[in-house]
């Protein structure tokens, strides 16, 4: 119980301030024509991992924490975001007891998910990626060589 406790408290002030700054981005772009977009970090595989699950087999925060790894190793596998960088978003993840690796749906099952998404337009998988911890941009073109070898490196053998 005190363990518990001890999270609660020291994951409030990052809460907090998450909250914040989501309210100040909304405020700023309510219909999600651009900076908003970059909220939705991660929500690319973690939804794909809740369509391809059955919705409700994982909470959407624990699926868009491994979306969160695995867009990181796509950027890093892009080149945008330094390798060490992806790996300390990885270790900050599993430290908060969240999984880093999605389900092992398949790399073709992800990109059948991924393509029917919410938030892909016209048929082309939407991607928020990290130049830094930080600094996030979209991201429509992928080569798909890179895309299968981030679905097979972060899925559950």
């Amino acid at each position: 119980m005190a363990a518990r406790l001890s999270v609660f408290h020291s994951a409030r002030a990052p809460v907090k301030r998450s909250v914040e700054i989501k309210a100040a981005v909304v405020a700023v772009d309510e219909r999600e024509t651009g900076l908003r977009a970059l909220l939705n970090f991660g929500h690319t595989f973690g939804h794909a991992i809740e369509a391809g699950l059955g919705f409700g087999a994982w909470l959407h925060g624990a699926a868009v924490a491994a979306g969160m790894v695995m867009a990181a190793d796509l950027s890093a596998r892009l080149g945008m975001l330094e390798r060490p960088a992806a790996e300390r978003l990885r270790r900050l993840v599993e430290r908060a007891g969240l999984p880093v690796t999605g389900p092992a749906l398949g790399p073709d099952r992800y990109l059948d998910l991924m393509a029917i998404d919410k938030k892909a337009e016209g048929g082309r998988i939407r991607f928020i990626l990290l130049d830094r911890i930080g600094a996030a941009r979209i991201v429509d073109s992928v080569p798909p060589e890179t895309l299968q070898a981030t679905l097979s490196a972060c899925s559950t053998k």
